[in-house]
């Protein structure tokens, strides 16, 4: 017999105009990453954005975006013939802390083992993570 385990995603969506399709990943994963709304995110990306001459979702925006609010970057290696950790066993793995998690053509954010998205991305591969350092460390 196999067991289902729960699943450990949480519906989020801070967009204004509640729409699920609208393709905001990289400013929903922000909103939960540093606690704040949709509209002062996405102004903080788009001026980043503008700065870099890069969109407000580019990778080099939304990287600089974490590593000015305090996250550091660890990449993923994987050895030949093993399997990509996935979100799902990240989330398991990791009950304390906020991490924003990449993914193929995704971002999410992980808050204290939960992660949280509009949609249960948790069977999607991991490719790096960024952790948000606490204050001392």
């Amino acid at each position: 017999m196999t067991t289902k385990t729960k699943s450990r995603n949480r519906y989020f969506q801070p967009n204004p105009k509640k729409n699920d399709k609208v393709g905001d990943c990289v400013v929903r994963a922000m909103c939960k990453a540093v606690d704040k709304d949709w509209v002062t995110v996405y102004k903080v990306l788009c001026n980043i954005g503008l700065r870099l001459c890069d969109m407000p979702n580019g990778d080099n925006t939304w990287r600089e975006f974490l590593t000015i609010n305090g996250f550091i970057n660890h990449k993923i290696s994987v050895k030949k013939g093993s399997k990509r950790g996935t979100v799902a066993e990240f989330s398991e793995n990791h009950k304390k802390g906020t991490y924003v998690l990449q993914v193929a053509n995704h971002l999410v954010t992980v808050v204290d083992g939960f992660y949280y998205d509009t949609w249960d991305c948790g069977s999607k591969s991991l490719y790096s993570y960024w952790e948000k350092q606490e204050k001392g460390e």
